[in-house]
This record gives C-alpha cells, structure tokens and sequence, in this order.
C-alpha cells in the first residue's frame, strides 16, 4: 500500500489559509445548517475560588494571541472555503450574579456562532453561587478539539497567574500555528497515494454497512447534519469493572478500548441481528511532532468493520478488534469526507452512510494544573443536536467511566437510549468476569430488570429454516399416517 507523504511543516505566518479536511467538513455542515449548535463545544468549570474577572479577560486575551486558531473567521475565496487570521482582540467576559439556572446555561451553551465574523470563543461566568463561582467556555469545533483542551487549560491556567500576580500575561508562541498544518494538510491529501490508500481502506470495508437500525426505529430524517434534534442518557461504569477492563486488556495484549468496543460489537450485533457491520469512532490524528501540543480541530471519523461471531469467545472477540483497531490507526489520516465520497460512487457496496452508530472513547490527557487547581474539570454541557443516529462516548472519571448516549429523537426514544446503556454494561460486566464465555450466551440484562425488547436477538443460535423443514415434514407425514384408536 502506499505510504503518505510526510513533508516538512514550516511556519509561513500567512494571513489566510485553506481550511484542513477535517474543518472544511465543519465549514459545510454549518452552511447546510446555520444557526446550528451541533458543533458547539460548551465547557462549565466550577472554581474553588472567587473569579477574578478582569484578570480572567486578561488570560482569554493572552490565550487568543497565542493561538491564531481562536481569532479565525472563515469566508469564501474564489469558491472555495478559506480562513482568515484576525489580528488579537481582548476577550470579553458576560458576568452574571448567583448560580446559573439549567435554562440559562443552556441558552448559552446553545447560542449559535457566526463563522465568518468570530471570534469562535465566548466566555460567561456567574459569581455568588453556593458551590462557588462557575465559568462557562464555548467554542466552535472548528478550532478546537477534545485533545486541545489539555493545551487550553494548562495555558488559560498559565496566563491567569500572571494576570492576578499583578503583569500582563505573556504566553510563548508556538513553533507554527493551525493554519500552517491546514496548509500541510491539503498538500498531503492531494498527493496520488492518499487516493490510493482510500482505495484499499474502501475495499476492506466494502461488505458492510454502516446504516443500521438499533430494534425497531422509524426511518431517518432527511435533514442537514447540524438540523437533527438529539438528547443524551447518561450512566456510569463502575470503577471495579472498569478496573476489570483494564485487567482483561493487559491480558490479551489490547487496550481498554479494545475491550469496550468489543463490548459495544457484541450489544450492536444483539440488536441488529446483522453480523458484519461499520462502526464509527474518532482519531485523535495529529499526525506529526509540531501539532501535538496545538490547539485545533484535527479529530477524524474513521469507520471500523466489526464482524463479531455468536460462537467466538469474548477473549476471541477482543483479539480480532485489536487487529482491527490497529488497522484504523493506520487509516487515521484518510479524510472522512474524502471515504464518504469514494463510497457514495461505489456501486458494489451496500447504500447508505459509512457511519450512524459511533463509539468514543475519551482518553485525552488531562490538563497539567498543578496540586491546588483554581477550577474543577470541565463538563462538557448537551446542545440538544447529535452528529450521528447513536454514539455511545465512555470518560474516564475519578469513580470509573462515565457514559453518555447521544441519540437522534427522530429515530430513538429515551427508553432505547437506557436499555442500550443497560445492556452494555451488564454484557461488558459479564464478558470481563468470563472471557471465555461465548458471544451468545453472554447476557444483556439482569433477570430482574425486565424482558427484552421484541427486537433484539438473545439465547442460543437457532437455524429457523431448518426448524421450519422438519415442522413441513411432521405436518406431511402426520397427515398420510393411518389413525389409531377411537370410539366406534
């Protein structure tokens, strides 16, 4: 296969720039839909301390100039999508007296932004609360990334001990910036082997679906990606089974995220009752040294092929996933758009979307605060959209892994939303207890938390046609036998 190109990455300090692959995406989504939140990035932090407003403005201001990606607004050159880098601005922050009611942070967490006037950032605080002050951070996702926030917070963090020391915060800038790897990035994608390696990862994938159906669900909407309406259940895996995982995932030479997704695999295929089918998750691809550490919107869909077998082991199950796995590590960089369009004109594949149905597993690190922190983590607030029909997103939290299930309300109610959360966590727990344990026999549900849905598989394999021969055959041979006994 061929291998991408890896040119080198120098700091042009351009004014403008193309969009990389992975915002152009954004760009037109937004187009399709304006006014969306759907890629809004709504970030609330509690603080153990008062807020200092003026120095917090002060930080915001020191972290724009920093970072270029925080003062671009995006427009149309010649046709094509282009962002412009502003000069930096200072920061405002809309302050508000007591603790936030759920209405209010979620007007603003939902409050649309304008891409081409920026900047994509607004910051809200509200003093006075009895859990102490609370700061609300919005981005747009077309400048930053779950991966970014590390950088982010690390460097806010930085610049807000300076301002209430009493100077003017100053942030060393980067060796390059956003815009100079959007530049790297289109170079690479228009390089003849990038076609090439879209080729081959579509052949791989060319036997299954990713349009799937979770039980008995109405059609999906015809509807711009950032116009579905979507809401969230949340549940939490046990820190002890969560321990489990990572036991499981040393065993078998994997990570914690191959053990999950095989989990997921094996509640997907139960409902779906299709055994080879696409999955969707993100790649952090930041793919060379410079970037590691920017703040940006690098994150790429990439589709994983799952072909889980009733009569595997888990433990089975787990290493065919690690392969696959690895295997969309090494395809990271093909553009998702680039995969979606290849596809589309594919005939011999099956229709539909490459991706409805995600699996995210949150292992970004976390930011480097120091032991007395002036905030708690940020918690990521819903905006009442979804990109997908479902994702099921894991976070690593202090008391386990917190779980979130994003849905379409269109397709899915809150009930399916539950019972799919439910059923993963009691087949994860009973997979990592028995590893060796067959697909089929692992159970989705307690006995006590009531039947299953009508739609999803559960018990033994059965062969129904052949079921349905012997019953032909009884019935036929019943009826020509001759009748014995009865009163004369």
């Amino acid at each position: 296969m061929a291998q991408l190109p890896s040119p080198p990455l120098p700091r042009r300090a351009a004014a403008s720039a193309p969009l990389s692959c992975a915002q152009e995406r954004l760009w037109f989504i937004d187009a399709a839909a304006p006014g969306s939140a759907a890629y809004n990035v709504p970030l609330l932090t509690h603080w153990h301390e008062p807020v200092d407003t003026a120095a917090l403005g002060q930080a915001l201001t020191a972290l724009v100039t920093r970072h270029e990606i925080l003062r671009t607004t995006y427009g149309l050159r010649e046709g094509r999508p282009v962002q412009y880098i502003g000069e930096a601005a200072p920061v405002p922050v809309e302050v508000f007296a007591g603790p936030p009611a759920e209405e209010e942070l979620a007007r603003h967490a939902r409050a649309p932004f304008d891409l081409s006037a920026g900047p994509p950032l607004r910051c809200t605080v509200w003093q006075g609360g009895p859990d102490g002050d609370a700061m609300l951070l919005v981005f747009h996702h077309i400048a930053v990334d779950g991966w970014s926030l590390g950088a982010l917070y690390e460097d806010l963090a930085a610049a807000y001990d300076q301002a209430v020391a009493g100077g003017t915060p100053q942030l060393p800038q980067p060796t390059v910036q956003y815009a100079d790897f959007a530049e790297w990035d289109r170079e690479v994608a228009a390089h003849p082997a990038m076609a090439e390696r879209v080729a081959a990862r579509l052949a791989e994938l060319r036997t299954a679906s990713g349009d799937l159906a979770l039980g008995s669900c109405p059609p999906r909407p015809a509807l711009p990606e950032g116009d579905r309406r979507g809401a969230q259940h949340t549940f939490q895996v046990t820190a002890e089974l969560a321990a489990q995982v990572e036991e499981l995932a040393s065993a078998v030479r994997a990570t914690p995220f191959v053990v999950l997704l095989a989990a997921f695999q094996a509640v997907v295929q139960r409902w779906t009752g299709q055994e080879e089918f696409l999955l969707g998750t993100v790649a952090a691809n930041r793919p060379h040294p410079a970037v590691e550490e920017l703040i940006g919107f690098f994150v790429n869909t990439v589709p994983l092929h799952c072909a889980p077998r009733a009569d595997w082991t888990f433990e089975r199950l787990c290493t065919e996933v690690r392969g696959e796995a690895f295997r969309a590590l090494s395809h990271q960089r093909l553009p998702f758009e680039q995969l979606t369009a290849a596809a589309g004109g594919d005939r011999s594949r099956p229709p539909g979307p490459l991706a409805t149905v995600g699996f995210v597993l949150q292992n970004a690190p976390a930011p480097r605060l120091g032991d007395r922190p002036r905030w708690g983590p940020p918690r990521l607030l819903p905006t009442g959209t979804t990109k997908l029909d479902v994702t099921l997103t894991l976070e690593y939290a202090p008391d386990g892994l917190r779980g979130t299930v994003e849905y379409d309300t269109d397709r899915y109610t809150a009930d399916t939303a539950r019972q799919l959360a439910a059923h993963f966590t009691a087949l994860l727990a009973a997979a990592v207890a028995a590893p060796d344990t067959a697909l089929r026999a692992l159970p989705l549900t307690d006995p006590s938390a009531g039947r299953l849905p009508r739609t999803v598989l559960a018990g033994p394999r059965r062969d129904l046609a052949a079921e349905y021969r012997d019953r032909l055959a009884g019935t036929a041979a019943g009826a020509t036998a001759p009748h014995g006994g009865g009163d004369a």
